[in-house]
């Protein structure tokens, strides 16, 4: 496998039969992307795109955003690389366009805040230009007076990405021949021209370096013009460029478009007097959250900033759902990456940050339930701050219930009532997901006429009834039992999901449930190698339920379903005998049972300490706890059934007594534990003594280790290398990590060692040449010099060559 490091060499290293990726940036090591993981390419044809390049002939052309959006690809780490002459603009112009892309969103590259110290700044600046998706050279006066700002010049061209050049107080002509006479660069060129040190080549390359990017279009500031509204155009014009990445749509979209554009009429873009809501009123299953994301599609460019707020009923339950909820509108609108402390903060923190601001927010699925009733909710997300806003701003409101949207303010004209589809709509969906045609197959249509006619226009079960029926068309009394027997009658959507899921397998059955209780929004990964421990065939399993629409899961391996389905999903838990599954801390108190299986304990202070040594458990995730009675020791306690540990910023008790000890179950062989999956992240207390006791228990089946932020570890016991099936460890933020242990070799299934921000790690053992199988090493921000690697090769394990 083989990755470009900075100055586009590219680098293979090996030792045996070891093929990893690393990148070399001279002083530092950074993160290491298997081939399989590089994306498509940033752009195609970058060069000749609209509004890229400017004439051959001197004239200076604005930049236009290009009419199709420049996607941010995610080896990518910045959004925009400003490149400038320090004495010039740092204070003045660079100072406040740096602050107005933060607060747009944007993650902007300036040599003073992101050099990272022991660095090579040469090396570390190239990295810069590389990882950035735009490139703005801003040219002052005395921009050729700095060698740094030629060279950032010449290093920009050796990518193929983005480059528009901003002209600040300077004729772009003078940028483009250094040496006219009027031309305030021609007496720093004629100084390099006579140091020895500077070849005539490379001075030959920095004045062909700003030819070549004054042929580009970009912007340009008099000594007359308005600063404040260059950076305003800048912004603007970036926003436009990125835009934002466009939400999922249904893959039928069947009568999206005439909704959309209803809606889109009430939002009455051009007006410019008040901050207009609309609300999308309706029951559950008629797509309205599907029609908010395709109106937000098409209108977000148009606005400087937007956010939109998926699931708000369900994502504010928990009493630190709402300044959770108010931080990701912060992010979203001003790039705020600090914590939430609570509602009241939340809204202060609205009010002194978005004032003015051109806002699109959406908030999805805004009703009372759990601890926060409508009107706290519409307060903290959509309150009082909205009087400060740029009054084009808008906002669209999704919800079940009237009253919310009255409670909103939004006036009866701008509610908008999600009705059916109608016959011919209906069918077509219906037949898109049965037949995968736009009308029914010959023989089928008087059933797929009467199926529709039950289901009453209902997009959900119109796309669930479909999706089960179509693998059943060579079966006529499947087909004619649903539509004669199955849904006649009033429309019950609880029916159609049911018809779908007892059409399920048992192993079947069990993952939908734990997909609906504990992981939507979650990558697939370390729930199917769960489930691989407990059923058979389970990527097939998978497969079923997405094909029967029960559930989704998008490009990045993502779980999600639709909120029907997960309140069918948790209803069916509640009512299991025994309660196997807990998942809120108000079924704690009324759980006795034996049969637990899956624990999920989020904030708080837990009183049931007994429930997490229950005999049969298998899951257990904790987050937000302070844990009173429980050690570090208590790791040993808990039952060897357990597959998958997860811990999540948990504080432990120190000290208290350790009276939760149970009896081990004896049927389990040799007492070895199932454990395949440990995740203790952002966990305080006695770190080292944890990690021990830990690496002390028989998991000789681990497979999966995450120690992510766990600050206080200093050292790794040897029992690590007994993890003889490790594949997966991560230690990202282990700030105090100082080594690894020797016998790191021995973990010969190790795949992936993410070592990110460990920055106090001195080196690596000679014996991670022995990692066979290793595939992605990451070591961004760890070691401030080559010496890891070096001393490495000089022990002969690591052989690194040009191609």
């Amino acid at each position: 496998m083989y990755v470009r490091a900075a100055g586009g060499k590219v680098v293979r290293s090996w030792h045996g039969g070891i093929h990893g990726e690393r990148m070399a940036c001279g002083a530092h090591f950074v993160r290491c992307i298997a081939s399989a993981q590089v994306q498509s390419n940033f752009m195609a044809s970058a060069s000749t795109s609209a509004g890229y390049l400017m004439p051959t002939s001197d004239e200076f052309v604005p930049y236009k955003p290009p009419t199709s959006r420049l996607a941010f690809r995610r080896d990518k780490r910045y959004h925009v690389f400003l490149s400038f002459r320090g004495p010039d603009v740092r204070n003045t112009l660079v100072a406040h366009l740096y602050q107005a892309l933060c607060a747009a969103g944007l993650y902007v590259f300036i040599d003073s805040d992101k050099l990272e110290k022991g660095e090579i700044i040469e090396l570390s600046l190239e990295r810069a230009i590389e990882s950035s998706a735009i490139c703005i050279p801003i040219f002052s006066k005395d921009y050729a007076g700095s060698i740094w700002c030629l060279k950032e010049a010449a290093a920009m061209l050796s990518t193929p990405d983005l480059i528009i050049p901003l002209f600040y107080h300077l004729n772009p002509t003078h940028v483009r021949y250094p040496l006219n006479d009027s031309s305030p660069y021609k007496q720093s060129f004629e100084k390099y021209s006579t140091q020895v040190r500077y070849p005539r080549e490379e001075i030959d390359g920095w004045k062909d370096a700003l030819l070549e990017i004054c042929k580009r279009s970009g912007w340009t500031l008099d000594d007359k013009g308005d600063e404040a509204q260059l950076v305003k155009m800048v912004v603007n014009d970036l926003n436009r460029t990125f835009g934002r990445t466009p939400l999922p749509l249904p893959k039928h979209p069947v009568g999206m478009e005439r909704v959309k554009n209803a809606l889109i009429h009430k939002l009455n873009l051009n007006s410019m007097h008040e901050v207009v809501k609309v609300g999308i009123w309706g029951l559950g299953g008629f797509g309205k959250t599907a029609i908010a994301k395709a109106v937000y599609n098409q209108i977000y460019p148009d606005f400087e900033v937007a956010s939109f707020v998926l699931n708000v009923r369900v994502n504010a339950a928990d009493h630190k759902g709402l300044p959770k909820l108010q931080r990701q509108i912060l992010k979203d609108l001003t790039n705020y990456e600090d914590k939430v402390c609570s509602v009241d903060h939340g809204e202060s923190l609205f009010m002194d940050r978005l004032g003015g601001k051109h806002v699109l927010l959406i908030l999805d699925d805004v009703d009372p339930d759990g601890q926060w009733d409508a009107v706290v909710q519409l307060k903290a997300l959509a309150g009082n701050w909205l009087e400060r806003v740029d009054p084009r701003s808008r906002v669209i409101i999704t919800s079940r219930n009237k009253h919310v949207l009255d409670v909103a303010g939004v006036s009866k004209n701008c509610i908008y009532e999600m009705r059916g589809l109608d016959r011919n709509e209906g069918l077509e969906l219906f037949s898109n997901y049965a037949f995968r045609t736009k009308s029914p197959s010959p023989g089928y249509e008087d059933l797929s006429e009467k199926i529709v006619e039950a289901c009453k226009g209902h997009p959900l079960s119109l796309e669930i009834m479909g999706s089960y029926l179509s693998h059943k068309q060579n079966n006529l009394g499947c087909w004619t039992e649903a539509a004669l027997n199955d849904i006649t009658g009033d429309l019950d959507i609880r029916r159609v999901l049911y018809i779908s899921y007892n059409s399920l397998s048992n192993d079947e059955k069990e993952i939908f449930v734990d997909i609906a209780c504990f992981f939507i929004g979650e990558c697939h990964k370390n729930p199917t190698l769960f489930w691989k421990s407990l059923y058979k065939k389970v990527d097939s399993a998978l497969c079923n339920l997405s094909d029967k629409l029960l559930i989704k899961i998008d490009n990045q391996g993502v779980f999600d379903m639709h909120d029907l389905l997960r309140d069918m999903g948790r209803n069916i838990a509640e009512e299991e005998k025994d309660g196997i599954r807990l998942w809120e801390a108000a079924h704690l108190s009324t759980a006795y049972n034996n049969n637990l299986s899956h624990l999920r304990i989020n904030g708080g202070n837990p009183q049931r300490l007994d429930l997490l040594c229950r005999p049969g458990l298998r899951y257990l995730h904790l987050q937000n706890l302070l844990i009173k009675g429980m050690t570090e020791d208590t790791l040993a306690l808990l039952p060897p059934s357990l597959i998958w540990l997860r811990l999540e910023n948990c504080s432990f008790s120190i000290g208290m007594d350790r009276a939760i000890k149970q009896p081990r179950d004896s049927r389990l062989e040799d007492n070895i534990w199932q454990l395949k999956i440990v995740q203790l992240n952002s966990c305080h207390g006695n770190d080292n003594h944890s990690i021990s006791s830990l690496f002390s228990l028989p998991i000789i089946k681990l497979q999966h280790l995450e120690l992510r932020g766990c600050r206080n570890i200093n050292s790794l016991p040897d029992t690590v290398g007994n993890l003889s099936q490790l594949q997966h460890w991560d230690l990202e933020g282990c700030v105090k990590l100082e080594d690894l242990p020797n016998n790191i070799g021995k973990l010969s299934q190790l795949k992936h060692l993410n070592l990110r921000g460990c920055r106090n790690l001195n080196n690596l053992p000679d014996t991670v040449g022995n990692l066979s199988q290793l595939q992605h090493l990451d070591l961004e921000g760890t070691i401030s010099s080559a010496v890891a690697l070096k001393d490495s090769n000089r022990a002969g394990v690591f052989k690194m060559t040009e191609e």
